[in-house]
């Protein structure tokens, strides 16, 4: 291993390093500072708050699908009760009709495909009037269709306004 020109007492210094070296090579620090501990942990934390925050975005955006579909039925459903009720005032092969009156959807209306657990109430009132020596009748159809799913339930309103000339 050592070439034979070197003296024994720098061969012995030269061994005596490379064990002491060695020695310490192996040896555990002294002292543990801990800070990747505390960085393991603050990662964990930081990405248990994003996936609870990424959690709740997923189900906010369910529920407010949720809410709009069953809005759009329920505007159906109003819509629906404004139509019959536009059919009793003007049926066809007469002449405008009197329809002061409140209608509920009937029973066989939950059971249309896209309307189940949906109903509705329409209004209707009549009015005359005399316009400029004209004489007019005026309707004012409103309806409020509901719809529910649970234990929530969505509303929509509409309204019509139509005219005739009597």
């Amino acid at each position: 291993m050592f070439p034979m020109s070197l003296s024994k007492s720098v061969k012995k210094t030269h061994t005596k390093r490379l064990l002491v070296s060695r020695k310490q090579s192996h040896r555990w620090p002294v002292k543990q500072s801990g800070s990747m501990i505390v960085m393991a942990l603050f990662a964990i934390i930081v990405l248990a708050l994003l996936a609870g925050t990424l959690i709740n975005m997923v189900s906010t955006s369910s529920n407010s699908v949720l809410y709009e579909v069953y809005g759009v039925r329920a505007k159906n459903a109003a819509r629906a009760g404004i139509q019959e009720l536009a059919m009793t005032a003007f049926p066809l092969g007469t002449g405008p009709q009197q329809c002061n009156q409140v209608i509920s959807s009937p029973t066989s209306f939950s059971s249309i495909t896209g309307f189940q657990a949906c109903d509705f109430t329409a209004r209707c009132i009549t009015e005359d009037i005399n316009f400029k020596g004209e004489n007019y009748r005026h309707y004012r159809f409103s309806s409020t269709g509901s719809c529910g799913f649970n234990d929530i339930v969505v509303n929509r309103t509409l309204s019509v306004d139509a005219m005739q000339e009597n």
